[in-house]
């Protein structure tokens, strides 16, 4: 039986908050650009310099399997040279760019232009072996699990 681990309830606690926040934050993007007809500002401001700037947000899971983390990004119809997959500061970041076909097309429901996702990385994960996987539209990115050290018992002679 596998043992409860708090922060395992915390990552999923994490992830979902952000989804949550992503997703009101797209609708209200979305919203403001269908009122005005024109495509949704990505900061109030008007001035992204130096922001990470997204038009939409890409369905993902993330999950445990054996000695892994997996995390698993709805990416049909974009290209893989526009996937820009990279971790700093323990922090997954997976961006890209799903352009227009058409530019006399009339807007649909799949979203186009910038997407980003950010995921925080557990402590335990060994970075120097983390893979990408991109097939049927589906981005899989597997990020393994240092092995645990056992708990020793040592003991101490006083002398």
């Amino acid at each position: 039986m596998a043992q409860w681990n708090p922060l395992d309830d915390l990552m999923f606690l994490q992830d979902r908050m952000n989804r949550l926040f992503e997703d009101a934050t797209q609708r209200r993007a979305t919203d403001q650009a269908v009122k005005s007809n024109a495509a949704p500002a990505s900061s109030p401001t008007g001035n992204n310099e130096g922001v990470e700037t997204a038009e939409w947000y890409p369905a993902a899971d993330v999950y445990e399997i054996k000695d892994e983390y997996v995390v698993a990004v709805d990416l049909p119809g974009i290209d893989r040279t526009t996937l820009d997959i990279s971790i700093d500061d323990d922090r997954l970041a997976i961006k890209g760019n799903r352009a227009d076909t058409d530019s006399t097309q009339a807007p649909g429901e799949r979203p186009r232009g910038n997407f980003l996702r950010v995921f925080d990385v557990p402590a335990s994960v060994d970075q120097n072996l983390i893979k990408a996987e991109y097939k049927d539209g589906v981005l899989r990115i597997r990020l393994p699990r240092q092995p645990e050290r056992k708990a020793q018992r040592i003991e101490i002679k006083v002398t």
